[in-house]
């Protein structure tokens, strides 16, 4: 009697990491158009750049379990697609840049990643 609530409490607990799991795959698929990764220079640091599906760029520090948003995009998106490009300044610090080819609509932004 005990081992079969053992195993039911078991397998209902796979269950739901399964489902989390999908869950958390399917949601990236929705939300996510593109995704960038950048290591800094000495690589204590990672960044994830992602776009939503009307090129809004959203940044991301990697963590051990997962990631942390460091900036968001203040505009309201782009009609076409873009890909901002980054320069590390430092090992926290680092420059995003967008480059249209009219050089009208030239962004950059300096991003500071917190300790």
């Amino acid at each position: 009697m005990m081992k079969s609530k053992q195993l039911k409490y078991i397998a209902g607990s796979a269950a739901l990491l399964l489902v989390i799991c999908l869950f958390r795959g399917c949601c990236d698929t929705l939300f996510v158009a593109n995704r960038e990764i950048f290591v800094s220079p000495q690589g204590t640091n990672t960044i994830i750049i992602e776009y939503d599906h009307v090129c809004r760029p959203y940044v991301y520090q990697k963590t051990w379990c997962g990631k942390r948003e460091i900036w968001t995009y203040p505009g309201g998106g782009f009609m076409e697609t873009v890909s901002f490009g980054v320069e590390w300044l430092s090992e926290n610090q680092f420059r995003m840049t967008c480059d249209d080819k009219n050089d009208e609509f030239d962004e950059e932004y300096i991003i500071t990643i917190p300790e």
